[in-house]
C-alpha cells in the first residue's frame, strides 16, 4: 500500500509543513499544470450517501497557510484508535472517523492538509496537463518524445513509468516518491477501469479522471506513511488485512472522484491546477467532517 514503508507517523512539536516541501514542488515539470480542462456540466454522482459535504466550492485556489502551527501532541492517538477499531471490525464509521480525525488533528484541518498536500495537486495539475499536451499536439518537444515512446512498442505499466519519469525525473523527498507513486497508479488505475484507453489521446473527462485518481492515491499513501503500522502491527491474516486497505482505498477514491466532479460542475473552464487544488481540498474537508 502507497509508499515503501510506513512509519511511526510524524511526531509533535513538528511543523505541518516540513521544510523540503517547497523543494518537492519544484522537482515536478509543471510546465502545463495551468493548461484549462473543460467544465463537466453534469457529472456522475459517485458518493456512496455518507460523504456529503455542505461546503460550497468556488473553484479557487485555497490560501496556503501563513504560518503554520506546530502538530499538537498525540496527533494520531484518535486516528489509529479509530482505524484499529476498523481493521478489527471493517466498520465504516471507525474508518471514517479514523480518516476524520487524521485529517482534524493530525494534519491540522481541511485547510493545513490542502498546505501541507499540495505536492499531490501540483502532480495531479502536472499528469492532467502533460496528458492534455500530449493529445493536443502543441508542444514539439513532448511531440518528439510521445513519438519515441509509441516507437518502442512499451506495455501499458512501462508507458505509465515513462510519462511520470518525464514529470518527475530526480525526487529523493517522502512527497515526490509518494506523487510519484501516485501518478503511476492513477495511470494504471485508467487501464484498469479502461482498458481500451490511449493514454497519449485522451478526453479531458479521462484526463479529469486520471488526475481524481492520482491524488485518491496520493491521499491513500499518505495514509499508509503516517498511520500503516496500524495495520502492520494487528495479528490478522494477510487477506483480512488487504481487504481492510481495499475498503481504505474504496472510500478515499468515491470522496476524491465527488470531488472532482464537483469543481468541474457548471459552465466555466479552469486550469488543471486550480481543478486538482480545489478537488483536493473539496475531499479533505470531506473528509474531516465525516
Amino acid at each position: 500500500m502507497g509508499t515503501s514503508t510506513s512509519s511511526a507517523g510524524a511526531g509533535s512539536g513538528a511543523s505541518f509543513d516540513p521544510p523540503w516541501l517547497d523543494d518537492a514542488e519544484t522537482g515536478i515539470d509543471s510546465s502545463h499544470a495551468d493548461k484549462p480542462i473543460s467544465p463537466n456540466p453534469a457529472p456522475e454522482d459517485g458518493s456512496d450517501g455518507e460523504n456529503d459535504s455542505d461546503s460550497e466550492n468556488d473553484n479557487t485556489t485555497p490560501q496556503h497557510v501563513e504560518s503554520p502551527a506546530v502538530a499538537p501532541a498525540g496527533r494520531y492517538q484518535e486516528a489509529r484508535r479509530a482505524l484499529t477499531g476498523f481493521v478489527q471490525s471493517g466498520s465504516g464509521s471507525d474508518l471514517r472517523r479514523g480518516i476524520s480525525s487524521f485529517i482534524k488533528k493530525g494534519m491540522g484541518g481541511s485547510v493545513k492538509a490542502t498546505s501541507r498536500m499540495r505536492t499531490s495537486a501540483i502532480a495531479s495539475a502536472s499528469l492532467g496537463g502533460f496528458l492534455a499536451t500530449a493529445r493536443d499536439g502543441t508542444d514539439p518537444d513532448i511531440d518528439a518524445w510521445v513519438a519515441s515512446v509509441k516507437q518502442r512498442n512499451l506495455s501499458a505499466h512501462d508507458t505509465a513509468l515513462e510519462v511520470v519519469q518525464k514529470l518527475l525525473p530526480t525526487g529523493g523527498s517522502i512527497d515526490e516518491e509518494s506523487a510519484k507513486h501516485a501518478m503511476n497508479q492513477a495511470i494504471s488505475h485508467l487501464y484498469e477501469v479502461d482498458p481500451t484507453a490511449d493514454i497519449f489521446n485522451l478526453a479531458d473527462d479521462q484526463i479529469a479522471n486520471v488526475m481524481a485518481f492520482t491524488v485518491a492515491y496520493d491521499v491513500y499513501n499518505r495514509v499508509q506513511l503516517e498511520l500503516g503500522r496500524v495495520f502492520e502491527k494487528l495479528k490478522y491474516v494477510p487477506s483480512v488485512i488487504q481487504q481492510r486497505l481495499a475498503q481504505v482505498l474504496d472510500y478515499i477514491m468515491v470522496v476524491v472522484n465527488k470531488s472532482m466532479g464537483k469543481v468541474r460542475s457548471g459552465s466555466t473552464s479552469y486550469s488543471m491546477r486550480e481543478i486538482a487544488t480545489s478537488a483536493l481540498q473539496d475531499a479533505l474537508t470531506v473528509f474531516s467532517e465525516s
